[in-house]
């Protein structure tokens, strides 16, 4: 059940000012006089607000916005660079770069580039929903949005983005464009992304016996290094040795802390690549190439148990 209506009303007002105007429902479109573009918005059930932006602006079109509610969002820059200035805090964000923000009572001038595609992609979340999170995660770590904030009107945690998260931000922007979409889908999506962070930022992430802060660290690395390397990941010695964990350790602390052994999350990843790229139009035998497998056949059983269809029927659904 939405807790958070704030939070929507917020996002509508500001998406039918000037210069945008609402097409339909999820939709509203950049002025002509101001430029060329268009934001797309899905709510979820539990207040999420999911939006996919992608302008160019003719010339510099400096934009206001004030609201005294609330505000975690967690922000993504794809392409171009825009300045904001909060409250007379400078802010921005380069590309592939993220960060989630918190907000209260505040006023922002917003800079997009001119003749310089902008593309971002940004989850909102209501605060009574990220305080819940905090606590189900954070035990006695106090990090409630008010202590997070403090007495500040706006605070920002950048962070670099990784393959991982870029996949399921794309797998949103894709079901943004669907007019089929599967909002459980979306906000299971956005749930997981929000999660994935908290824990990352807030170093929320548990410990297992035996185990230091440095060994956690390493075992992330280890998590970037396989998504990066999906199509040709190295063996889990290898791995072992550009980390520095022993591979007892590694494969150890990976289950503990991700809840699967280092094979297993690299098959996720690829079958989830593998979906992107399917949605895009490959066709499968590009798609189980590309991310690394030499047996279509093989990739075909496994994509079928994830997903529950076969590869070769995506084209049919998108």
């Amino acid at each position: 059940m939405r807790t958070d209506d704030a939070l929507g009303v917020v996002y509508q007002h500001y998406l039918t000012q000037e210069p945008y105007s609402q097409q339909d429902e999820h939709t509203y479109l950049l002025s002509p006089k101001a430029g060329s573009g268009k934001v797309k918005r899905v709510t979820t059930y539990s207040g999420i607000e999911i939006l996919y932006s992608q302008v160019e602006y003719h010339q510099p079109y400096p934009t206001y916005f004030a609201s005294e509610t609330p505000i975690v969002e967690l922000q993504f820059a794809l392409s171009g660079e825009r300045q904001v200035d909060i409250s007379g805090q400078d802010y921005s964000l380069s590309i592939g770069q993220g960060a989630l923000i918190f907000m209260h009572d505040f006023e922002a001038w917003f800079h997009p580039p001119a003749r310089e595609l902008y593309t971002s992609f940004s989850l909102g979340i209501p605060v009574s929903l990220f305080n819940y999170a905090a606590a189900q995660l954070g035990g006695f770590k106090p990090i409630a949005f008010n202590q997070v904030l403090g007495q500040k009107v706006f605070k920002p945690i950048v962070f670099q983005l990784d393959n991982r998260i870029r996949t399921m931000i794309d797998s949103l922007i894709v079901e943004l464009n669907n007019s089929y979409r599967s909002s459980l889908m979306m906000e299971a999506t956005a749930l997981e992304i929000l999660n994935r962070f908290m824990i990352q930022l807030f170093d929320l992430a548990p410990i297992p016996a035996g185990f230091s802060r440095e060994d956690i660290r390493k075992l992330h690395t280890a998590r970037e290094i396989m998504e990066a390397c999906m199509a040709d990941p190295p063996s889990l010695l290898a791995l072992s040795r550009q980390v520095g964990l022993n591979d007892f350790k590694l494969k150890k602390g990976f289950k503990a802390l991700f809840g699967s052994t280092v094979f297993e999350y690299l098959r996720q990843v690829r079958l989830d690549n593998a979906m992107k790229l399917l949605r895009n139009h490959n066709n499968v035998t590009e798609a189980a190439i590309a991310v690394g497998y030499s047996n279509v056949s093989a990739f075909s059983q496994q994509f079928y148990r994830k997903f529950g269809v076969k590869p070769s029927e995506m084209k049919k659904i998108y």
